[in-house]
């Protein structure tokens, strides 16, 4: 019977929890980027980026802050006069302050810090006590074996290959323009109501903040007016300053019912804050008498923040060239999200062309696959229970109990217990035996030994302030989201400082293409506008014959001159005064 016990706690233990886990030895530290000036070293050695440190060496800054890549496994943000030594399975914070998103643990005193699907922020004091600020995922908090039963081997995949991606997009939506050109009713001289659809693909994605995209549209309606779209281009999230920039080329073809035209397009875009300044214009490439050839600039000024977007005023002056001659004006348009998918926007403008024309346009978009974001980091964010990880003590110390040949009832007796105590609320306090757990907005102090001195959770305040204070100028981390989405669960809606910081203003815009006129929505000149300028045409013709007309009689009556009297010549009744006649007499005499 006894036997028999044995064996089924055996199976227990075992079943569904795996074999002991040690965590990977650590090689070398790449230096990434440098920021703020060039004070970054590696053993008091000026370092450049694409630099390697090796176990045993050190890698420290000044005035400056670095990125690092540990292994391919963990990214690190190294702050201003700050000192880390490599180690063989860990690293050691000397001074100053480091952020690590992956896999890579941290030796605090005697203890190890061990992580799951995790970025956190470990600073020294002035007294030489260790700070950690968990803002992602869970850590422990003990010795090596226990560190390292949290750090599984799938959280060492390549870090580089966790960023979020913006998923392919298709588009439906509806819009319409109306004009009044020549104080006719609005609509009456020239409108259009139309069906759109759109398709957006992503070609290629580098570090969460490089996008390679095409963007297809096409419009119609049952009046013979379509058109359609399609565009490349390449938007980029610059750290240094946190804003977004992007560049495409397109080409727009559309008819009217009575030509085809056709347009080359080009755009650029500047975004900060959600601010936005751009420009764009389109060149025709068609002989269409009506055609219009435009330039256009934007500022977007947002006016009210709906979580990761914002209601947007836009201020756009023109310029239009059609039917010989050059237009100015101006637009002013409002963008209004009403979902992450749902866009609404509307827009009036002016100028001695058209007249005023009013439009808008709602749009609806989904991703092909459920979701706008691939954020592979979801799929790590499972919290491992602390009964998970005393099971697996468990089944170590199993192994030492039966060689020491220990009555097999004891651990019958004592193994419900232990594992029925670690429940959430203890890790919730942080403490399981000999190790501190801590989740995603904990905050704990540690004596340079190790020893938990103190835990609590962060305020929205601090959150927020550890957020600005190491992530600022630096380029997105595959965990940014994961970031953003434990501060909405922890403390609401980020503001939108914090929006950029994390990236989902990037990967807001990044899935946005520029708002320019597009297929069968180009504007072309009215036809009455046409006709008015051809009878423009004719009546300044006519009126530059008549004028060379007049000028041509001018010039012959001023050469009429007459024949200046004198003793010798009289002039002769009826006979022109030309220059070169005959003046010997009068004729008949």
């Amino acid at each position: 019977m006894d036997l028999l016990k044995t064996a089924l706690i055996f199976a227990f233990v075992t079943s569904g929890f795996g074999t002991e886990t040690k965590g990977a030895s650590f090689n070398h530290a790449t230096v990434r980027r440098i920021i703020d000036g060039r004070d970054v070293f590696i053993d008091r050695r000026p370092a450049a980026v694409n630099q390697s440190a090796d176990r045993g060496q050190e890698i420290s800054t000044g005035r400056s802050r670095a990125e690092l890549l540990f292994d391919r496994r963990a990214l690190g943000f190294l702050g201003t006069n700050s000192l880390i030594k490599l180690g063989e399975d860990c690293f050691r914070l000397n001074r100053g302050q480091v952020l690590i998103n992956g896999p890579q643990n941290s030796c605090l005193g005697t203890k190890v810090l061990g992580i799951r699907g995790t970025t956190y922020v470990l600073s020294v004091r002035e007294n030489n006590n260790y700070e950690l600020a968990v803002l992602s995922g869970e850590a422990i908090i003990g010795d090596e074996s226990e560190s390292n039963e949290l750090t599984k081997p799938q959280n060492a995949a390549d870090i580089l290959t966790l960023y979020p991606t913006i998923n392919p997009e298709f588009g439906i939506g509806t819009s319409a323009w109306g004009s009044n050109t020549s104080g006719e009713p609005l609509g009456e001289a020239a409108g259009v109501i139309l069906a759109n659809t759109s398709f957006f693909l992503p070609l290629r994605q580098t570090n969460g903040s490089n996008l390679l995209y095409t963007y297809t549209t096409a419009n119609g309606n049952f009046d013979g007016i379509w058109g359609a779209s399609s565009e490349i281009g390449y938007k980029w999230f610059n750290p240094s300053n946190q804003s977004i920039n992007s560049f495409l080329v397109g080409y727009d073809g559309w008819s009217d019912g009575n030509c085809f035209h056709s347009q080359v397009a080009i755009g650029g875009l500047w975004q900060k804050d959600r601010w936005k300044l751009g420009a764009s214009g389109g060149i025709p490439m068609d002989g269409c008498a009506n055609n219009l050839g435009y330039a256009i600039g934007e500022l977007g000024v947002p006016v009210v923040d709906l979580g990761e977007q914002s209601i947007t005023l836009s201020l756009a002056p023109y310029l239009i060239h059609g039917i010989g001659d050059s237009y100015g004006g101006g637009r002013i348009g409002l963008n209004v999200p009403i979902s992450n998918q749902l866009t609404l926007s509307t827009y009036g403008q002016y100028d001695n062309l058209l007249n005023t024309v009013i439009g808008g346009q709602i749009s609806y978009r989904f991703a092909t696959n459920g979701s706008l974001v691939n954020d592979p980091n979801i799929n790590q964010q499972s919290p491992s229970s602390p009964a998970v990880l005393q099971a697996q003590r468990i089944k170590r110390n199993y192994t030492t109990l039966a060689n020491s040949n220990l009555n097999a009832n004891r651990l019958i007796a004592e193994t419900p217990s232990t594992i029925q105590s670690s429940n959430v609320t203890d890790k919730r306090r942080g403490q399981s035996q000999d190790s501190v757990y801590l989740q995603a907005g904990d905050i704990a102090t540690f004596d340079s030994d190790g020893n938990l001195l103190s835990r609590r959770q962060m305020s929205k305040q601090q959150f927020s302030d550890v957020v600005i204070e190491t992530m600022r100028g630096q380029n997105l981390l595959p965990e940014s989201n994961i970031i953003k989405l434990t501060y909405q669960r922890l403390y609401g809606e980020p503001n939108r400082q914090l929006h950029t910081i994390l990236g989902s203003n990037w990967r807001f815009a990044a899935r946005t293409p520029y708002p320019r006129l597009r297929g069968a929505n180009n504007l072309v000149v009215p036809n009455n506008k046409i006709a008015k300028e051809a009878e423009r045409i004719r009546n300044n013709e006519n009126e530059s014959e008549d004028s060379n007309n007049n000028e041509s009689e001018d010039n012959n009556q001023n050469n009429n001159e007459r024949i200046p009297n004198n003793s010798s010549e009289t002039p002769t009744p009826g006979i022109q005064n030309i220059p070169g006649a005959g003046s010997t007499g009068t004729p008949g005499q």
